[in-house]
């Protein structure tokens, strides 16, 4: 007659959380330490006690969790309507980026609209969402329909329509662009050259606008500009 073998009871080895506890009492005596072993301490910890019940917390504890990283740079606050809020942003090449310094243009440039200045560049509450924002350009009022024309020299990069309402980028010399907001109606297209002082758009209040004006942004090598630091406006 055949026995049964002896079914042999599974049990569980201590060898494993015993190195476990081992890591993470040496994470805890080394948390706040900068020295290499130290941080290799700490991912080890995080290593082995991946997927493991409540693993968030006890990484936190003894320092085996990453802080985010403190970069040092200037947050700023949420556009009130600036170029990346376009459609296409990545081919805008807009990011969010204020430079303060005052750039030397060896062009011919001009106004491109004689209006009124209902909204400087810099910080604002918005007159759409009545919350703080920043405004990446000036706002010019002017009547429905009065022509619009090119700040420089240049070519249309961009046409396009959205909370900007109907609006173009003109790329000039330098790594200056600029870019028309809230227009009643586009004269160029892409690709096209345009010259100083000629006409590119007409006025309006498409978009999120409370009246007819132009929108207009200076932008160079990706960094947004005050454009009343190059040009006369009241």
């Amino acid at each position: 007659m055949t026995g049964k073998r002896p079914v042999r009871k599974k049990t569980s080895s201590g060898r494993g959380m015993l190195v476990i506890v081992a890591l993470v009492l040496a994470a805890g005596v080394v948390k706040y330490s900068d020295a290499p072993f130290a941080a290799a301490a700490r991912e080890k910890v995080s290593d082995v006690l991946v997927g493991a019940p409540g693993v968030d917390n006890m990484l936190t504890v003894f320092g085996g969790a990453e802080e985010p990283a403190d970069t040092g740079e200037e947050a700023y606050a949420a556009s009130s309507g600036g170029a990346e809020d376009v459609l296409g942003r990545e081919q805008s090449l807009f990011p969010d980026t204020v430079d303060d310094a005052v750039h030397a243009m060896s062009f011919d440039h001009v106004l491109p609209v004689e209006g009124v200045l209902t909204s400087p560049f810099g910080s604002r509450v918005s007159p759409t969402s009545g919350e703080q924002a920043f405004h990446y350009g000036l706002d010019l009022a002017a009547d429905e329909g009065t022509p619009i024309t090119a700040f420089a020299d240049g070519m249309v990069r961009e046409v396009g329509e959205s909370n900007y309402g109907n609006y173009l980028i003109v790329d000039h010399a330098g790594g200056f662009s600029t870019l028309y907001a809230h227009c009643s109606s586009i004269l160029v297209g892409v690709n096209d050259e345009v010259k100083c002082g000629s006409e590119i758009a007409l006025v309006g209040q498409t978009g999120d606008a409370t009246g007819p004006h132009l929108h207009l942004e200076l932008w160079k090598d990706s960094m947004a500009l005050d454009p009343a630091d190059y040009l006369d406006v009241t």
